[in-house]
């Protein structure tokens, strides 16, 4: 192998480093923003609402959020999120969420689909 080869070498397996290390430090932000999300509507909803896939929520009449807000399309749990979600009752809090907070709740309700919010 000449010189000129070997720098093609070594700059391809830079390259290939530099990818592996942008997707782990992408995995590892989607993981704690996925965890964030989980402990947003735990801290704020779960009271009366499961927070997880298959719970049953507390209150009988609240439905599963997992399911719910993982039903709707980006755009409505956005607005539904940031707006205060409405209310059939009127002892249920509206909560506002920031745009981080927004973006955390939607990667834990999406998972490996959260490249979609972009």
């Amino acid at each position: 192998m000449n010189g000129r080869s070997g720098r093609r070498m070594q700059r391809a397996e830079a390259r290939a480093a530099l990818a592996v290390a942008v997707l782990v430090c992408g995995a590892q932000a989607a993981l704690a923003a996925t965890s964030e999300g989980q402990a947003l509507l735990e801290k704020n909803c779960s009271r009366c609402h499961a927070v997880t896939a298959g719970a049953t929520s507390p209150l009988k009449e609240a439905p599963n959020l997992w399911d719910k807000l993982g039903s709707y399309p980006n755009e409505r749990l956005e607005f539904e999120l940031a707006e205060g979600i409405g209310s059939t009752h009127e002892t249920m809090p509206q909560i506002q969420f920031t745009d981080e907070e927004i973006t955390a709740i939607y990667y834990y309700l999406h998972g490996d689909d959260a490249g979609a919010k972009e």
